[in-house]
């Protein structure tokens, strides 16, 4: 692998309940962010990431917003980061993610991954035991439909006479599939049936291009996108204290989601201690990118917003990486 890292930036749209903005209201913030994104050369991507009947209206509606993105932007890729494939019937996640494609010019890229949230599954009429099984389906449909051409499917979870799926492709094979996951399955999965892997640690990075080594996967073909819970400000004791309630939120709905089997936090500062978050100036920030890279990390998405913060703090936050950590970076080729 090789050329420099390229970052992006990650949106949930959350607006928990002790901070609650009207909605249209947090909606038109974040996208006037994006739309500081789309201008600023520092950042080449947004992403954009789904859960189901949350409170704090962690977006269940990736592909539409993923829509809403391409309409307003020229320049930005875009992706979901991830979509829970399981959860969906494949044909319509594949009619939505032509679409967007069309909209975007072929800027999107699909992300996907299993699922573990049992209240999800069970909302959408189905269950967690099924979810490899639906995955492994579901990323057949999803090739033969971005193919262009009419196909007919018999599974074990979807069947249906030969169709064709529209619209067609706007390049050849639709838009790539990238996949995440934590466990060697998921790694192993994401080596075997797509076309990237998106990640939380470099440790995932590691694994996944060992897969790919495993698969006979070329190199040139290993696509590798990390989301980084990385605080980057000038004042890092400053933004941690600032965003301590922010950071409670996030990593205990987590907690609450079944996601992490432990009890929920009441110290910020044990969160760091812990290592789910890291709080960096631009000289720290660059060191954590480059072992990032040395791992096999191509891009990088910082969080837009963390839950609850306000937007324009956290424009400032992407801003001084834009300023001080993107050129540093801009040399550095793994």
């Amino acid at each position: 692998m090789s050329g420099p890292m390229t970052f992006g930036v990650f949106y949930d749209f959350r607006n928990p309940a002790a901070w609650r903005q009207p909605w249209e209201e947090r909606y038109a913030q974040i996208f006037e962010q994006i739309d500081w994104v789309e201008a600023n050369p520092a950042f080449d991507a947004v992403s954009v990431s789904e859960h189901h009947f949350v409170d704090d209206g962690y977006t269940p509606s990736v592909l539409a917003l993923s829509a809403a993105i391409a309409a307003r932007t020229r320049r930005v890729g875009i992706a979901t980061n991830i979509l829970q494939l399981p959860l969906h019937h494949p044909l319509r996640v594949a009619e939505d993610a032509l679409t967007v494609d069309a909209l975007s010019g072929g800027r999107f890229r699909l992300g996907v991954a299993n699922g573990y949230r049992e209240q999800e599954f069970l909302g959408f009429g189905t269950t967690p035991r099924h979810r490899k099984s639906r995955m492994e389906e579901a990323m057949a449909i999803l090739r033969k439909a971005f193919s262009g051409e009419p196909f007919a499917f018999d599974g074990q979870h979807w069947a249906f006479p030969e169709l064709k799926v529209s619209p067609g492709p706007v390049r050849p094979g639709g838009p790539p599939i990238w996949m995440g996951g934590t466990v060697p399955a998921a790694l192993e999965r994401a080596a075997r049936l797509g076309n990237g892997f998106m990640a939380s640690t470099n440790e995932e990075v590691v694994g996944y291009l060992a897969a790919c080594e495993d698969h006979g996967v070329p190199e040139i073909e290993r696509r590798t996108c990390r989301t980084a819970w990385a605080v980057i400000d000038p004042d890092p004791e400053r933004a941690l204290a600032r965003l301590g309630d922010c950071m409670l939120h996030q990593v205990n709905q987590y907690v609450e989601y079944g996601f992490l089997k432990i009890e929920p936090y009441t110290d910020a500062a044990k969160l760091v201690e812990d290592g789910f978050y890291t709080f960096l100036d631009a000289d720290g920030a660059v060191g954590f990118l480059r072992e990032a890279q040395e791992a096999g990390v191509q891009e990088v998405h910082f969080f837009g917003a963390l839950p609850g913060e306000p937007i324009e703090e956290a424009t400032k936050r992407l801003d001084y990486i834009a300023r001080e950590v993107a050129p540093a970076m801009q040399g550095a080729v793994a």
